[in-house]
């Protein structure tokens, strides 16, 4: 078998080289197989290292720029790049100059600049961590997501973005059973976070902890764990999960004891949905079909809409280099789709959850700004009218809630969130 497809640090060089070179997401790679000849606790490097990597990378580059007489093809530079990040974080100088050289021999168009790759990495394991220390992580977002961001929050709201997203995040997890945080907490060695979320430090083997097997938990970010926390004990009622997969808001609607329906298009998205159901010993009925199929109607229809994402930035900095703003236009018009669709099969009296992990308004504040104008059956209902566990600072004044990733006082923050509880007014007899 190729090496690169097995040695864990060959593995990560590939993926940078396809995140940077040709605008590949981490999501995306992993779909198409790039992790499958490695073991979990190796993926788990993988994905930390490439990530760590992309955080730093105004970092990485004004550092090697001092090592550099010119500036390198792309896929030496991020040779260089990666083994900056793993000796800057600590790991074994020899292995990882070792692998980085053996990689660079292994392709005959980067063969001849190893010994380069050996020379500078060898340098910088001497001399420049001292110089990493001192320098800064933050990195500046692009230009089509920053000046949008700067007239929504101001300039000095991004900047804290910009520091927060330079932070690796840690590992937040939501219970099936939110009675007994304070027992897992001590177990997990976490700090209990908005009430009943449990952080954890990150690089972390998830399957390897206690209770993940068991499904006494699942993996879930503070925010995004919000919009469902606040409607509190949920039996008897009939709740749709419209854009569900992978899942962690379907697993925490039937841990509160709702009758959910879970839809996606995803088939492949589904199964894993399918696992953690299994594993937490929930339930489901788990429909794969696209979301303007489903007709029935419900008490309440949870629409996480397909977003641009810009709020999961500090989990997933290959973002960035992913996107450039050109499909948010197509992203912003099938939401508005969605949200119409869902009031059409929500009951009287019944509630629909917009939420979208975008730190864009026209995704959210704009959207719902214009569903009520085209649908005056509906209102805002106000978060402190179904359970009051969030800052008053996240709430706006029509009700909705807007959340940044640094709307916190944790420093490594929280995703970016928008959400809106619109109920539906009962017809008039």
């Amino acid at each position: 078998m190729n090496p690169s497809k097995t040695k864990p640090r060959f593995v990560a060089i590939d993926i940078l080289n396809e995140i940077l070179g040709n605008k590949k997401s981490f999501h995306e790679l992993r779909a198409l197989g790039v992790l499958k000849n490695l073991k979990p606790n190796e993926k788990a490097f993988v994905q930390r290292l490439v990530m760590d990597t992309l955080r730093n990378l105004d970092r990485c580059d004004r550092l090697l720029e001092k090592y550099l007489k010119k500036d390198p093809k792309l896929r030496i530079k991020n040779i260089l790049r990666l083994g900056l990040t793993e000796l800057a974080t600590g790991g074994a100088s020899h292995a990882i100059v070792n692998e980085a050289v053996n990689y660079a021999a292994s392709n005959k168009t980067s063969r001849p600049m190893k010994g380069l790759v050996n020379a500078v990495l060898r340098k910088l394991s001497s001399q420049g961590i001292e110089e990493w220390n001192k320098g800064e992580s933050i990195s500046r977002l692009p230009e089509w997501l920053r000046g949008p961001l700067i007239n929504a929050y101001g300039k000095k709201t991004v900047i804290e973005i910009e520091k927060i997203q330079g932070f690796t995040p840690p590992i937040d997890i939501t219970l099936k059973d939110s009675s007994k945080i304070h027992n897992w907490a001590n177990e997990l060695d976490g700090r209990i976070v908005f009430q009943e979320s449990i952080r954890l430090e990150s690089g972390k083997q998830i399957s390897a902890l206690p209770g993940f097997k068991e499904g006494d938990w699942w993996v879930q970010d503070a925010a995004a764990s919000i919009p469902i926390r606040l409607l509190g004990n949920l039996s008897g009622k009939k709740v749709l999960d419209l854009c569900a997969a992978p899942g962690a808001k379907t697993l925490q609607l039937a841990s509160l004891g709702a009758d959910v329906t879970a839809v996606d298009i995803s088939a492949s998205r589904l199964e894993l949905l399918r696992e953690n159901l299994e594993r937490c010993g929930l339930r489901a009925n788990i429909i794969e079909s696209d979301a303007f199929n489903i007709v029935d109607k419900f008490d309440i229809v949870l629409l996480d809409a397909p977003c641009s994402a810009t709020g999961t930035i500090r989990r997933h900095p290959d973002l960035v280099f992913c996107k450039d703003g050109s499909d948010f236009f197509e992203l912003i018009e099938t939401q508005s789709k969605l949200l119409d669709h869902a009031s059409s099969i929500v009951e009287d009296n019944g509630l629909i959850i917009y939420a979208t992990c975008s730190l864009l308004p026209d995704e959210g504040e704009c959207q719902i700004e214009e569903f009520l104008t085209r649908n005056d059956q509906f209102v805002i209902k106000k978060p402190n009218e179904i359970g009051k566990i969030i800052p008053d600072a996240w709430i706006m004044n029509l009700g909705d809630i807007r959340i940044t990733p640094a709307s916190s006082n944790e420093k490594e923050g929280l995703d970016g969130f928008y959400i809106c509880y619109l109920q539906k007014k009962p017809n008039k007899p």
